[in-house]
């Protein structure tokens, strides 16, 4: 491997892991912690907004930051150090999940929950707008874990040692798999 393909596979493995703890530290705990210290849950909503606003816009460059790594590593050789075919198609559902969170599940949240008369804590159960939110709110987390899936399973494939290219088997032989 060449210096500049163990450098790229080095930084995509560094801020691969750097995405996904980002986003795993924020669905296992920050958006809980927010809530939790907040003055109100109304409050602790707009502050876990922010929040995610910004890791979606931080998907958005980690998505190309790692492209960008993927295809350097990519044209380094005849053995490239990563799978990027994988890895590509991990970064678009990432990108997908990052877009449909940010330009289309959080602005509906949003429209829903100004439109509720109080509070949403204070809104029945049952009220169709709050369980339009929940619904949402499904959604929004399953596009988080989309991306946390996704950033976990690029930093796997960076990891995965390539394949040692041995010499061809000679004509007339099959290659023995051990």
């Amino acid at each position: 491997m060449t210096g500049r393909a163990h450098l790229s596979r080095t930084l995509l493995l560094f801020f691969s892991a750097l995405w996904c703890g980002a986003l795993f530290f924020f669905a296992a705990a920050g958006a809980r912690i927010v809530l939790d210290t907040a003055g109100s849950r109304h409050v602790g909503g707009l502050v876990n907004r922010a929040l995610l606003d910004a890791l979606d816009v931080g998907s958005f460059g980690m998505v190309a930051l790692l492209l960008v790594l993927v295809v350097v590593a990519r044209n380094t050789g005849d053995d490239p150090p990563v799978p990027a075919g994988l890895i590509v198609r991990l970064l678009v559902v990432a990108l997908a999940g990052a877009f449909a969170s940010l330009l289309v599940i959080t602005p509906e949240m949003v429209a829903l929950r100004d439109r509720m008369p109080v509070a949403i804590d204070l809104v029945d159960k049952s009220d169709p707008l709050r369980k339009a939110w929940g619904r949402l709110h499904g959604y929004s987390s399953l596009a988080l874990a989309v991306r946390i899936l996704s950033a976990g399973g690029i930093f796997f494939l960076a990891a995965r040692r390539p394949r040692a290219a041995g010499p061809p088997a000679p004509e007339g032989t099959e290659a023995q798999v051990l």
